[in-house]
């Protein structure tokens, strides 16, 4: 007589689906609720706008650092995406850095709430915000070596331009999101155009690391990556 024996892993799977879709789902309220209210948001305040309870989210992510850690991921990854198809796109190196300054501000301006409860989570190793900045400098450094293979430079002195700049583009970003609707606010497309031509022109990557001259013979030349 055949034996019949209930499928553990079957029910182990669905049950660790049904798990995976709820998660996604409360990050989601969650993301939704601190667009709406806002970044100081407490938890209690996440968990009525959402139709729950603080203990279902503490069940999932154990505490309001991993709701934000979770949000984060979250956020970030879609930016990524975004950020990966831009560059993609673009036929130049100075193109190339425009459309991830664009794309940067374009998220941060749009979920402006969202953006800072997530960059104001603590500050942990491999959080998902530290993830995505080495992932952009990383991303920096191919598209340099796309446009500019034969001009390459020392990898080390690529990765601290690419370390540079994304230090610069988030500094200046985070500065004019923080300017709200203060009079002569520049809108998205003049910010970008001007954080573009500080990383391409203010802050490019020189090939040589020698100190500049004694006074009156002249600043070092650098290369153009226009």
């Amino acid at each position: 007589m055949k034996q019949v024996t209930p499928s553990l892993d079957g029910r182990n799977s669905r049950w660790q689906r049904h798990r995976a879709r709820r998660r996604t789902e409360l990050i989601t309220a969650a993301r939704d609720a601190v667009a709406a209210h806002g970044a100081a948001i407490s938890m209690e305040e996440i968990a009525t706008a959402c139709g729950t309870s603080k203990s279902v989210f503490y069940r999932y992510f154990t505490d309001k650092a991993g709701v934000q850690a979770a949000v984060g991921e979250y956020f970030v990854n879609r930016m990524r995406r975004r950020m990966v198809a831009a560059a993609s796109e673009a036929d130049t190196f100075a193109a190339t850095v425009h459309a991830l300054v664009s794309e940067y501000l374009r998220s941060v301006a749009g979920s402006g709430e969202v953006y800072r409860f997530v960059v104001t989570a603590p500050d942990e190793q491999g959080s998902a915000v530290e993830g995505f900045v080495d992932s952009v400098r990383q991303l920096l450094v191919e598209q340099h070596g796309r446009h500019h293979g034969e001009q390459d430079l020392p990898p080390g002195v690529l990765q601290c331009w690419a370390a540079a700049t994304v230090g610069m583009v988030r500094g200046a970003g985070e500065a004019w999101l923080a300017q709200g609707d203060l009079p002569g606010r520049p809108d998205r497309h003049a910010m970008s155009r001007t954080i573009t031509t500080w990383a391409v022109e203010g802050l490019r990557p020189v090939a040589s690391t020698a100190p500049p001259g004694p006074p009156g013979t002249g600043a070092p030349s650098l290369p153009d990556h226009t």
